[in-house]
């Protein structure tokens, strides 16, 4: 009898577990067929937009430059460096209050080219490895020099005079971005450091003889060169403090939208001075339209295509179309947005001229922490229009368009 009731437990619960998960699978496949219904739907999604606003597209912006085409190129056989400077922003120079106030490089180097011993004696660099893979030792002057090495995805930070080489120690181009807190960093290197010198104080210094010194370089046209592979002594990977990596930070914001990964002293300890943020969005997918308190920023496009709109500090609005290369100088303070309209994931990154405090302010996270009434006098809508609006208590990072 004991036996039977046990059974007859058993099997109702063994029923109702069996119910259960059919109810959980049923739910999860109406879910993935949702979601699969949206992504079909995309496409159609994003050319209605950019229908929409095709006849908003501004010509020009003096916030944006195509840097693979238009910035300061310099190449060799070693690699290539595109630069962009003060002067290539010049039409800023009408708008007192958003001067650049730092800089962004983009750099391709070659199997066993390096990016030759130099120094900013007025910034600090950081720079985050594209492709490939990168060796850096760095001299402070003082202690044991730093050597590491930086994978895809890994950032750097080179402290503010100190004498630094960076080098490819991939069997692949390495692809990297290099920021500076300064819009007129100083680069000193090597050859034009030791060309400055007469020929006996650097004789002297080295403990070479005259003759030895005739061979060494007295300019720099490029600051790439090739070097010696046989003198690589380490390629293993090699941990070090001023290194750190986005697969490895805690998102600020994730989600099957996308993604918000920023390196800043909050997770990189020796890094008190810039911050480096990645953005990934998924087709179709907007960046919540927002501001940053604190810093300049400036935008770079890795992969993808966007629909790009920012209001400068004198009310102007730029709508701009956004593509691999694309890099766009935002004001601390300007309200900006974006949206992904292209056919793969919009892979973006971003530097700051702080570490911290960095905070964004975004459009429905600033507008629940006003009065229905006050919002509603601002923008002269009704009060029940924007009792409708959605509150949040968190800050909201993406959408779905």
């Amino acid at each position: 009898m004991f036996m039977r009731k046990f059974s007859a437990r058993l099997s109702f619960g063994a029923i109702l577990l069996a119910q259960l998960f059919l109810n959980g699978a049923e739910a999860s496949a109406q879910e993935n067929s949702k979601e699969q219904q949206m992504l079909a739907d995309m496409p159609q999604k994003i050319q209605a937009f950019l229908d929409e606003e095709s006849k908003n597209i501004s010509e020009t912006s003096p916030f944006l430059l195509h840097l693979f085409k238009d910035g300061d190129k310099a190449v060799n056989a070693a690699g290539m460096r595109i630069s962009e400077s003060v002067k290539q922003f010049a039409a800023l120079n009408k708008f007192p209050a958003e001067q650049l106030s730092g800089l962004l490089f983009y750099y391709q180097l070659y199997n066993e080219a390096q990016r030759v011993p130099h120094w900013h004696a007025n910034a600090v660099e950081v720079g985050v490895v594209l492709n490939g893979k990168m060796k850096i030792t760095i001299w402070e002057g003082a202690g044991k020099a730093h050597e590491f090495t930086v994978p895809k995805g890994g950032a750097w930070m080179i402290p503010q005079g100190s004498i630094h080489c960076l080098e490819n120690v991939s069997a692949e181009q390495l692809d990297f971005l290099v920021s500076y807190n300064s819009p007129n960093a100083e680069d000193r290197d090597f050859s034009t450091a030791w060309s400055a010198l007469p020929d006996t104080i650097l004789a002297k210094s080295l403990g070479l003889s005259m003759e030895d010194i005739s061979t060494f370089k007295k300019h720099s046209n490029n600051r790439l060169s090739l070097f010696d592979p046989g003198d690589v002594v380490m390629r293993k990977d090699i941990p070090s403090e001023y290194l750190a990596q986005f697969p490895d930070v805690q998102p600020v914001y994730e989600s099957p939208l996308g993604s918000i990964r920023r390196l800043d002293d909050t997770n990189w300890k020796s890094n008190k001075f810039m911050a480096l943020q990645q953005t990934i969005l998924k087709v179709g997918t907007i960046r919540e339209p927002h501001w940053y308190r604190g810093s300049d920023a400036f935008l770079f496009v890795h992969e993808g295509s966007a629909f790009f709109t920012m209001m400068d500090g004198e009310g102007n609005v730029y709508n701009l179309m956004l593509e691999k290369g694309d890099l766009v100088f935002i004001p601390d303070g300007a309200f900006h947005t974006y949206v992904n309209v292209g056919k793969t994931d919009l892979e973006i990154y971003e530097s700051f001229i702080i570490s911290s405090p960095l905070s964004e302010i975004g459009i429905q996270d600033a507008t629940s922490h006003f009065r229905p009434g006050i919002i509603a006098g601002a923008m002269g809508l009704k009060l029940d229009l924007v009792q409708k609006i959605d509150k949040t208590e968190k800050p909201v990072y993406m959408r779905s368009l």
